[in-house]
């Protein structure tokens, strides 16, 4: 059993030469940067790039066999072909500022000479975020400014005497502070909620519906937004099912 172990280390070690030992800081690729600083961007301007020149100092051919890093935000482009010595070239990092505000600072790791080494370089900066339409989180419009995450809240099947909770979702989309609640068409007595009362401009919310399943009323469900003391035209629809039905 022993020879059958040290068999099997030594043809790991010799079909996987790379995994054999972690990889270590390359003195062959050096950069003429390791970190590079977008400053403020504009989220709205979109994609920003940048290209980091090395060499390659040593006295063989080498080659990049890939570029990672921990955030999807970023991405990369590296020559494919082999390097000869004193060959230089680029890795070029894009930086996507899509929905991430504020300060960043991103490590990209670059791997050569078969993942034997690897450099580490950096991006960072700082996102100046831009207004996103409401409708992005916000779905559907009910009029009056009041925006929500359902038109149809569907609560699905749950057994007599069963209960389930949904969060209602919704944004005040004017200037104005606007008084909101909801009231339930039909007498539903199986839907509990807490409406709000003083929304904010420009304000987001949540409101928890509990659905308390007893059998006794219709499987639809008309609840309208009042806003101001007005009730809207459109109404949200809660749906739920009995398992047996």
């Amino acid at each position: 059993m022993k020879i059958l172990i040290l068999s099997i280390t030594f043809l790991f070690l010799v079909l996987f030469p790379s995994m054999a030992q972690e990889p270590r800081l390359s003195d062959e690729l050096v950069f003429e940067e390791r970190v590079f600083d977008f400053g403020e961007i504009k989220e709205e301007d979109g994609l920003v790039s940048h290209e980091f020149e090395f060499r390659n100092v040593s006295q063989k051919v080498l080659s990049i066999n890939g570029v990672t890093s921990g955030c999807g935000c970023v991405q990369f482009e590296y020559p494919k072909e082999p390097l000869r010595p004193n060959a230089t070239g680029k890795v070029k990092v894009t930086y996507n500022p899509a929905y991430r505000p504020g300060f960043f600072s991103k490590e990209v790791v670059v791997l050569s000479n078969n993942n034997a080494n690897y450099n580490r370089i950096w991006v960072k900066g700082t996102v100046i975020p831009c207004q996103h339409p409401v409708s992005e989180n916000y779905p559907y419009e009910y009029g009056s400014g009041l925006w929500m995450n359902f038109e149809v809240m569907a609560f699905g099947m749950i057994g007599k005497g069963g209960t389930k909770t949904m969060k209602l979702k919704y944004v005040n989309d004017t200037d104005h502070d606007m008084q909101l609640m909801f009231v339930v068409i039909g007498g539903n007595t199986d839907i509990k909620f807490t409406s709000p009362r003083m929304v904010k401009a420009r304000e987001e919310g949540v409101m928890p519906v509990e659905y308390q399943y007893s059998g006794r009323f219709p499987a639809v469900t008309r609840v309208y937004p009042v806003i101001n003391g007005r009730a809207l035209v459109k109404p949200l629809v809660i749906t739920c099912a009995d398992p047996v039905d």
